[in-house]
């Protein structure tokens, strides 16, 4: 087996998918969780394609372009035209528009479902993938200059070797404790919650990242004229709340977001997920790469983690298929801390641009908070700024085109 990957979430089955464009490779996806039944809606939701929606970068979208699955998607995703960001009860306001920036949108906001069905479908098709799922890795050890993974699938156990084994599996890697890799974790004392509902007029495509006294709050565009929300609070705060009846809850969130919103009509099931920021220790060693929430998990406020993930891919691809056409073993450790090479600014930029702006926006020091206000008002003059900042979020920082197949 050519490379084992472990998970099959968004950035493990993202990978596989980029991975069997080469018809002579063999990939091995071992997922624990039934995957995503496109006919059956009332399955138990994956944890990764669960009802969470996120912001698709501009980068991310070209990745699945390239994978023959935008198309498809794009019917389930709506395009960011205006991204608008506030700070509640102050004077401060920065916008960035998509005719400002010359792009058709700054991004795609598509709930994480959607992106699961299609990619888990288009596993299904691939004949070099051998999709493993239910089942779970139990143990990792090297054997020789490659590494065996001992999977349990249907209570027996098969031993796969291969040269690569992906960790994808989650900010609560098992994979990582089975390899003896650490993480530093620091929690934001916040969680969130995540759910959509309907105003009484059109969102004319306008996503909102709003700074509130209890922590950020995003407001995305979705289909049928829905707001998705991402709602970041301090856990007393977030119990009352989903304690709260809809029409309760409804208007405290009309109060935090303002009024740009509008009035909200109809609000969907509520869910809450706990905040913190997860750094593994190690992103490579030697026949192992850490992708995903497994390597970096980061803060929701600025929609950058899977978008940052993405980027990993594509330029691990890029190095995987270098390698191969030059005859180098995808587990020799040079080449994997090259990737990470190649990889180590665009993840620093990103982790501190969006732990420093959860802690600069939950942080209820007035000076702060006149510092805030200021900081959105010059950021809104400086073009060249925003036009650096835009174009970061848009994706464009790293190229994400995907190596051409040779045979």
């Amino acid at each position: 087996m050519d490379v084992v990957i472990m998970g099959g979430g968004l950035v493990g089955a993202s990978l596989a998918a980029c991975l069997a464009r080469d018809p002579n490779l063999t990939i091995a996806v071992v997922e624990k969780f039934v995957p995503p039944q496109a006919d059956d809606p009332s399955a138990p939701l994956h944890p990764s394609y669960d009802a969470r929606n996120t912001a698709l970068s501009n980068g991310t979208c070209h990745v699945f372009d390239q994978l023959g699955l935008w198309q498809s998607m794009r019917e389930y995703a709506v395009p960011i035209q205006t991204i608008d960001i506030t700070n509640q009860g102050s004077f401060g306001r920065a916008v960035i528009r998509a005719e400002e920036e010359r792009v058709r949108a700054l991004g795609y906001v598509i709930e994480n479902r959607y992106m699961g069905k299609f990619l888990m479908a288009h596993l299904q098709q691939c004949p070099n993938v051998q999709l493993l799922a239910p089942a779970e890795i139990g143990g990792l050890h090297y054997e020789g200059d490659e590494i065996v993974a001992s999977v349990e699938i249907d209570g027996r156990w098969d031993m796969i070797k291969t040269p690569l084994v992906v960790i994808a599996d989650g900010a609560q890697s098992q994979g990582r404790e089975l390899l003896g890799i650490g993480a530093d974790v620091t929690g934001y004392d916040q969680v969130a919650i995540v759910t959509a509902v309907t105003p009484d007029c059109p969102h004319n495509n306008l996503a909102l990242e709003r700074f509130t006294s209890t922590g950020p709050l995003a407001v995305l565009p979705q289909t049928d004229n829905r707001w998705g929300l991402t709602w970041c609070l301090d856990q007393v705060r977030a119990d009352e709340l989903m304690a709260a009846d809809d029409e309760s809850f409804m208007r405290a969130l009309e109060q935090a977001a303002g009024s740009t919103i509008g009035n909200l009509t109809k609000v969907g099931k509520r869910f809450t997920y706990p905040l913190a920021l997860t750094l593994a220790k190690e992103q490579v060693r030697p026949n192992v790469v850490v992708l995903g929430n497994a390597a970096h998990g980061l803060h929701p406020v600025a929609g950058q983690g899977l978008n940052m993930a993405m980027r990993d891919v594509a330029v691990l691809v890029q190095t995987l298929f270098e390698a191969k056409a030059n005859g180098i073993s995808w587990g020799d450790f040079k080449l994997l801390h090259g990737y990470l090479q190649q990889r180590e600014q665009d993840q620093f930029n990103t982790i501190q641009f969006s732990d420093k702006l959860t802690k600069l926006f939950s942080n209820r020091n007035p000076l702060l908070s006149l510092a805030r206000n200021s900081g959105l008002l010059l950021f809104d003059t400086l073009q060249g700024t925003k036009r650096f900042v835009a174009r970061h979020a848009m994706g464009r920082s790293v190229s994400t085109t995907l190596p051409e197949v040779v045979a």
